[in-house]
């Protein structure tokens, strides 16, 4: 009879082999779809576009959100003016007034288009620091640490984004003033815009309730510790000037993380529903500001910047 060859059986091993090879081949290929697009869109410059487009836009959400609550929730924002405020009418109405006027005018003030001249971006930012200082007072929260916190980081990033519309009219005119002190004076309104917009951070590293310094002793954690390093890290890096632009760009990524877990107004019975949006949007007008510093980095005093510049 005719000799028929016979195949070897197949071992486990050799089937496991041929998956792994397989397999490989198969993230090789992502891999060379993928890498072209990523090296597309995250250029420096497609990066810094973005940036400058959602830096502003991200900064003045809760001015906008606030004024808009306003406007079509007026009885709510009257009854607490009156009752919990104990405002006459006439005054509680007028300082709504005002908060609605003063909001929408700085926002839009400062995302009008570039093309319409002359820029008013200052004078927006101007208007929307003076409703930052007053805001405590008006509604009640000058007590409350987290809500100052908050209002200061604020602060901090509206002067980033008056330094960046100094900076780029320096570049494009001449100022008629020395170099050497302007840019002092324009390098010590970035330091004080970078350390005001860590604040938040500073605070929540050390008193949050999810994971501060102070609950390192009254509840040990290891996600504590982790917490309170990396948010005190990161902000001690921003505040410094060291390695800015992506230690403010990991810090979006962790706000926005965080405030999607903390802050889900979406899902929220309706008693909290106003509570849990409004942090929501001022913690997003947060992220704003730190894009504006990752866009345009940490001036001459500045670790980065090798401290060229004496204080």
């Amino acid at each position: 009879p005719a000799h028929r060859s016979r195949r070897a059986p197949q071992t486990p091993l050799a089937r496991g082999g041929r998956e792994r090879s397989g397999m490989q081949q198969v993230l090789r290929q992502i891999q060379e779809a993928v890498e072209p697009v990523l090296e597309r869109s995250l250029t420096k410059r497609r990066r810094q576009e973005f940036l400058a487009s959602a830096g502003p836009l991200f900064l003045c959400l809760t001015f906008i959100e606030d004024a808009l609550r306003v406007l079509l929730r007026w009885k709510e924002q009257m009854s607490y003016m009156t009752v919990t405020m104990r405002m006459s009418g006439w005054l509680g109405g007028l300082l709504l007034i005002f908060s609605l006027v003063t909001q929408m005018t700085g926002s839009v003030l400062v995302l009008r288009p570039k093309e319409v001249k002359p820029s008013r971006v200052k004078v927006g930012c101007y208007t929307l620091l003076a409703f930052v200082f007053l805001q405590p007072f008006m509604y009640g929260q000058a007590r409350d640490a987290d809500f100052m916190c908050r209002s200061v980081t604020l602060a901090g990033g509206l002067l980033l984004l008056i330094w960046s519309e100094n900076d780029r009219k320096q570049r494009s005119e001449d100022m008629g003033l020395p170099s050497g002190m302007e840019s002092t004076s324009s390098d010590r309104l970035q330091l004080c815009g970078r350390v005001l917009l860590t604040f938040l951070f500073f605070f929540q590293a050390v008193y949050s309730e999810n994971g501060g310094m102070h609950r390192l002793w009254t509840a040990p954690s290891l996600f504590g510790l982790i917490s309170f390093v990396v948010l005190a890290g990161l902000a001690g890096m921003v505040c410094a000037g060291f390695k800015t632009e992506w230690s403010a760009l990991l810090l979006c990524g962790i706000l926005f993380l965080s405030n999607l877990y903390m802050y889900p107004f979406w899902s929220i019975r309706e008693g909290l529903r106003d509570f849990y949006r409004y942090y929501f949007f001022q913690t997003l007008s947060i992220i704003g500001g730190l894009m504006l510093l990752a866009l345009h980095g940490p001036g001459g005093i500045s670790l980065d910047k090798g401290m060229k510049k004496a204080i």
